[in-house]
């Protein structure tokens, strides 16, 4: 078998939140920030992606990691209230790498716990991304890695149509969440 026999077709809903302060002039679908941040553990800083996650459990989850491990506490307090919508999203080329079999095919060892070292989880991204068709890839959260079901969809926007409604075509808000 080959990686390319994994990659397939997925449509489902998944989530992304903002700063709660920013709803106003923020347009969900703006995704220019998308890929800046060196904290990244799914890309290069610079390489346009955008991070959606399965519910907003995990998005708070990953979120509140995030400041613990990477930003600072004057940040953390600019920021704590997030506002989530739900993305309706249509994919064509997905790869799944909450897959067993998809990691013994990229001969990954210790999955899903090897993704906790960044730059594991990086040359694994990149290497989809830059020899496969596939546009997106669905990864273990890292705040959930006991349960490979609790996923993030990370997706490659270089890949994807620059009309994002092709894609993503409907997003409705879905309540908020605040780090304490």
């Amino acid at each position: 078998m080959s990686i390319q026999s994994f990659i397939q077709p997925w449509q489902g809903t998944a989530v992304r939140h903002i700063p709660r302060l920013a709803e106003q002039q923020y347009d969900i679908y703006d995704f220019s920030y998308a890929g800046r941040s060196a904290e990244n553990r799914w890309n290069l800083q610079g390489e346009p992606t955008l991070y959606l996650a399965k519910e907003k459990n995990v998005a708070l989850a990953e979120y509140a990691r995030h400041f613990k491990v990477d930003r600072s506490a004057s940040l953390a307090r600019q920021i704590r209230e997030r506002i989530v919508y739900r993305f309706d999203v249509r994919l064509e080329k997905v790869l799944n790498l909450c897959q067993p079999e998809v990691w013994q095919e990229l001969s990954l060892s210790d999955a899903p716990n090897c993704f906790q070292n960044r730059d594991v989880a990086r040359a694994c991204a990149n290497f989809i991304r830059y020899t496969t068709p596939a546009m997106a890839i669905f990864v273990p959260s890292v705040a959930f890695l006991d349960n490979v079901e609790q996923w993030c969809l990370v997706l490659f926007l270089e890949k994807l149509p620059l009309d994002v409604r092709e894609f993503l075509p409907n997003a409705i808000a879905d309540g908020s969440f605040r780090i304490d």
